[in-house]
């Protein structure tokens, strides 16, 4: 069974077998882990695109697609064979920083998603061969004020989730700008803004949206203002973890498959703009599960180092037979694996190329370092 790990990519996968073979989105490409079975240690036996740097990875298991699509000008990839070749896969695409790819199984064959900067959708009803724009996501009111705050202040398109009783249901976050929801497909938009208030730090800055598929009314919203979570379909929403609270800065949130109650999020204590500014070079990254819908979250970081340099930058789960194993990366190169549902963490590997969301790995460079970076993703690199 094939697990994903990246930091804009699908986050969960389900199936009848534990993970034997994980696919990690880096700066410099995707690196491949297999084990003999669970329990057994992972090992990384290749790695591919390592020109493109990873913004995220989604995999189909029915046709065995897997997507890829790269920070700045990365572009999109397809690997029929699980990532032992790939092809460049832009038909119809006409920006080349694909920051979101997902896959939507349906009873009428999958559909594949991909969000770009600047802000756009394409979808794509032949397993990526072709792309077809979504323009209505664009002609919502107050797409002037999208933007991004690192240079070139580019909004983008960072998440699609779906409805699983209606396929043509499906939400869209645009970072920073709006939380967008369609009814029919992709032929219009309408915003969903109920979580905002006056003495939000950030302008609509969302991550993630997910959706319980034992009622598809009850969704998380994760963003820089924290946690939200929302029983109507976004009308109302709660705000159950704020900037204040232990995971001030999150992006990666899944449910457990077997009791969508429980929840999981991980990501920065602070946002990026101070991870500098910490003594050890840290985002102060942490790992938060609520077992009552987010009502009440507690830590779970049992097996992980007592001071985590960089960021938690992704994380995904993958449900079999009742159980859940779970995967970290972190802006400087390490990978953490658990087994029992985050009660315990293991190192998987150390010393990688960086799991970063855009440029964030770079707060933890030297300064030098992290001039010459941000000078290079102004001009879209």
């Amino acid at each position: 069974m094939l697990v994903c790990l990246s930091p804009n990519g699908r986050a969960h996968s389900t199936g009848q077998e534990p993970a034997t073979e994980l696919l990690v989105g880096t700066i410099r490409g995707v690196l491949h882990f297999t084990r003999d079975a669970l329990g057994r240690p992972w090992r990384e036996v290749r790695r591919s695109l390592e020109q493109v740097h990873v913004s995220s990875i989604a995999h189909d298991p029915g046709s065995g697609l897997v997507l890829v699509g790269g920070h700045g000008q990365g572009g999109l990839w397809a690997s029929r064979d699980g990532g032992t070749t790939w092809a460049e896969s832009m038909a119809g695409i006409t920006e080349r920083h694909v920051f979101h790819v997902a896959i939507q199984a349906r009873t009428d064959g999958a559909v594949c998603f991909a969000g770009v900067e600047p802000a756009g959708l394409y979808r794509s009803d032949d397993l990526g061969v072709t792309w077809s724009p979504l323009p209505a996501l664009r002609e919502v009111p107050g797409t002037d004020k999208w933007t991004f705050p690192p240079p070139p202040h580019l909004a983008h398109a960072k998440n699609v989730a779906w409805h699983r009783e209606d396929p043509d249901t499906f939400y869209v976050c645009v970072e920073q700008g709006a939380l967008l929801r369609t009814r029919d497909g992709g032929a219009s938009f309408t915003e969903i803004d109920s979580y905002e208030k006056d003495t939000d730090l950030w302008y609509r800055d969302v991550h993630r949206i997910v959706i319980r598929e034992d009622d598809p009314t009850r969704l998380f919203l994760v963003g820089g203002e924290g946690i939200y979570r929302s029983v109507d379909e976004g009308e109302t929403w709660e705000h159950v973890q704020t900037r204040f609270d232990r995971l001030g800065y999150p992006d990666a949130l899944v449910l457990d498959p077997d009791d969508q109650s429980t929840v999981y999020a991980a990501g920065a204590g602070d946002p990026p703009r101070t991870w500098a500014e910490q003594q050890l070079g840290t985002a102060r990254p942490g790992v938060i599960r609520s077992r009552d819908f987010g009502q009440t979250w507690h830590e779970v970081v049992n097996g992980l180092p007592a001071e985590v340099r960089g960021n938690f930058e992704a994380m995904s789960l993958h449900g079999h037979q009742g159980e859940a194993e779970l995967f970290i990366g972190t802006a400087t190169g390490e990978v953490y694996h658990s087994t029992d549902r985050a009660e315990s963490w293991a190192e998987v590997a150390t010393g990688l190329p960086p799991i970063s969301k855009v440029h964030h790995y770079r707060w933890f460079l030297s300064p030098q370092e992290r001039r010459r970076i941000e000078e290079l993703a102004a001009r879209g690199h």
